[in-house]
């Protein structure tokens, strides 16, 4: 069930000045936004938009994470992104005034702005550097999504899982990396289009051979030369992963 906090606009002004996402904003600009904005509690697996809503707020995360995701059938889900602290979800919305086309459900216990659409449509029509700013961003999110899309025709459980790994290694052909995983393995496995018993046998195959380490949400890279290794040419048939 949705909360909204009673804080006033200048705290949420406040709140709004320490995240990266508004970087570059001036305490005028964020002091016209904070105005009529909420500050919203959000428990774990509360849906905070539906599929086909037409919003009325630009909504940025400020502590946990929203889930995006296009429900199928059968309770099938096809996630889009995780959105995660000082992210945002919704410009693309506002600017052309569409439907909502994900559903967007919290995965934890989360704290969410919502700030109001004609607020923040205002100030990008006065400031055309935020405009680009908003573009630049929202280009970015479709070039990943892309990217995801990508990952996600690989032939085999196996590349799409290595992919995802190698999206983490600091420096190419680094041997050997920490990773902190970013949201549930269910949630991974979803955005990969995998099951979570697909995405935990494939880490588990990784083990066996050598290439991870597996400790709860920490995987630690112990050969990242042979994870590189698993393109689509090289990469083993399903059949060898069960």
């Amino acid at each position: 069930m949705m909360n909204a906090l009673p804080l006033s606009s200048v705290q949420i002004q406040e709140a709004l000045s320490r995240l990266a996402y508004f970087q570059g904003w001036r305490p005028d600009q964020l002091g016209r936004i904070a105005i009529g904005a909420q500050l919203l509690e959000l428990p774990k697996n509360t849906t905070l938009v539906h599929k086909g809503d037409i919003l009325s707020s630009l909504f940025v995360v400020i502590s946990g994470q929203v889930r995006l995701y296009i429900p199928l059938p059968d309770e099938v889900e096809r996630v889009v992104t995780l959105v995660g602290q000082g992210e945002s979800f919704g410009e693309a919305c506002l600017v052309l005034n569409e439907a909502c086309p994900v559903q967007a459900i919290t995965t934890r216990n989360s704290h969410v702005v919502a700030i109001n659409a004609r607020a923040y449509q205002n100030e990008l029509r006065l400031e055309p550097s935020q405009m680009e700013r908003t573009l630049n961003l929202v280009s970015k999110r479709l070039l990943n999504t892309l990217k995801d899309m990508e990952m996600c025709s690989q032939r085999s459980s196996l590349q799409r899982v290595a992919c995802f790994l190698l999206q983490y290694m600091p420096e190419p052909d680094s041997k050997t990396y920490e990773i902190l995983l970013p949201a549930r393995k269910r949630d991974i496995a979803a955005k990969l289009g995998l099951s979570q018993e697909t995405f935990s046998r494939v880490l588990t195959f990784l083990g066996q051979q050598g290439v991870i380490q597996v400790k709860g949400g920490q995987i630690s890279v112990e050969n990242g030369h042979m994870l590189s290794m698993m393109s689509p040419t090289r990469c083993p048939n399903e059949a060898e992963v069960v």
